[in-house]
């Protein structure tokens, strides 16, 4: 089945926060509403008054003060030409007490009564919210994607399987509204159990399938704890050579407390088919606390490619246990190549703490490569320690190489410490 929803360009993080509770999320889109229409609406009246006040309230988020101001307005003025509005802030008020009967009524009596307001679709959003049925209904055949959303999102509250098979027509018969096929995939992520895993899985492994939607599969796959699902998670990464999916997939496995898992990974950091994809397979280890130091240790000594060295530096530099900073330092001295000592002298650099920095201070007299001298004094410059700034001092003093002494001069007169400023005051004398 192909799939040709477009999508704008929102990530599936912004639809799951406002698949949760997604009215709430325009209180204040809604709240900015009311108070340009409290500033356009011209007049002093008694009602108007009244009407600000509510506003007032609103603001200060006194529901129960403004629900009683709002049903003052609606008893007092039912004949006025805002009683639209005061209707759906007194329905507003009513529904931010948790008295979600009570607010339906008012809703219910705007559309009826003012099918053309403007606050119309307000009042049919919250009505969906508060799980109305007829809401419900009538939202899950509008063209407006936004009540749709919110009417499936009841929907799985009240009938999880029609809400699913809803789901899974979308999936099969996308319509024009967009977004909604991810959104309901999500939903049907978190909200579908069992009965979702099939859904899921087709997707996912469906290499005609539209990209988002099947990312949004495998997301929702690592969810499902089975060893099955493992397995199936294992065979899409192998058959399907997408940078995306295999990323996600790497994510999900990562996700997975089981030992399956964690050998596939093992497998990929070890002999994935290219350095892109064994760093990946790395970091998630590292980040997820799935592979010990002294194995990252081992893998770094028994690699050859540079890549993949230079990414587990970066899960050294991440690393608080002394091994892995003594390791960087032991890289930094030794006799690696010169862009893994560079790299290693950066992130060690990176923790800019006083006996770091001494230890970096503390190689440069004893390095004999200029470009490691250009890297160490670079890391100087960027540091914000003492030792930093005297060690600048003495290079830009009386170094052998004069281009080294002008580049540490570059770094003082960069650097705002009292004490550099005032030797490059002397060196102009």
């Amino acid at each position: 089945m192909k799939h040709v929803v477009t999508f704008r360009p929102v990530t599936i993080l912004f639809l799951l926060v406002a698949l949760v509770s997604v009215a709430y999320a325009r209180d204040d889109q809604e709240i900015a509403k009311l108070d340009r229409f409290v500033q356009t609406t011209k007049g002093n009246t008694a009602s108007m008054q009244i009407f600000r006040e509510g506003r007032d309230l609103i603001e200060a988020q006194n529901w129960q003060k403004a629900a009683e101001k709002f049903n003052e307005y609606i008893t007092g003025f039912p004949k006025n030409k805002d009683l639209d509005a005061a209707l759906y802030w007194y329905g507003y008020a009513l529904q931010k007490q948790g008295r979600k009967d009570e607010a339906k009524v008012p809703l219910i009596r705007l559309i009826d009564r003012f099918p053309s307001s403007s606050w119309r679709r307000e009042a049919e959003a919250l009505l969906v919210v508060l799980g109305e049925q007829d809401a419900v209904k009538r939202g899950l055949d509008r063209d407006n994607c936004e009540i749709k959303m919110l009417a499936l999102q009841s929907l799985f509250q009240a009938d999880e399987e029609r809400a699913t098979q809803i789901v899974m027509d979308s999936l099969k018969n996308p319509g024009q509204c967009e977004g909604f096929q991810a959104a309901g995939l999500a939903m049907l992520g978190r909200h579908g159990g069992a009965r979702a895993y099939p859904v899921l899985l087709d997707l996912a492994r469906n290499p005609n399938a539209d990209l988002k939607l099947r990312l949004t599969a495998i997301r929702y796959l690592a969810d499902q704890r089975n060893e099955q699902n493992t397995a199936e998670l294992v065979k899409i990464y192998d058959a399907d050579k997408t940078k995306e999916i295999r990323y996600q997939v790497l994510r999900a496995l990562a996700d997975r407390d089981d030992v399956a898992a964690r050998a596939k990974l093992l497998e990929i950091a070890k002999q994935g088919e290219t350095p892109e994809f064994r760093i990946m397979a790395i970091r998630v280890l590292t980040d997820h606390g799935r592979m010990p130091l002294d194995d990252l240790l081992q893998l770094y000594n028994a690699e050859t490619n540079v890549q993949i060295k230079q990414g587990l530096l970066r899960t050294f530099a991440d690393n608080k246990d002394p091994k892995a900073k003594e390791k960087l330092l032991s890289i930094a001295r030794g006799s690696d190549p010169i862009e893994l000592r560079g790299y290693a002298i950066r992130q060690l650099s990176d923790r800019d703490d006083e006996q770091t920095v001494g230890q970096l201070v503390g190689m440069y007299d004893a390095e004999q490569n200029q470009q490691v001298k250009m890297t160490l004094i670079r890391a100087f410059g960027n540091s914000t320690q003492k030792v930093a700034v005297h060690k600048l001092m003495t290079i830009a003093r009386s170094d052998s190489s004069v281009e080294l002494r002008k580049m540490a001069v570059r770094y003082l007169g960069q650097s705002k410490d009292p004490e550099a400023l005032k030797y490059l005051e002397e060196l102009l004398k």
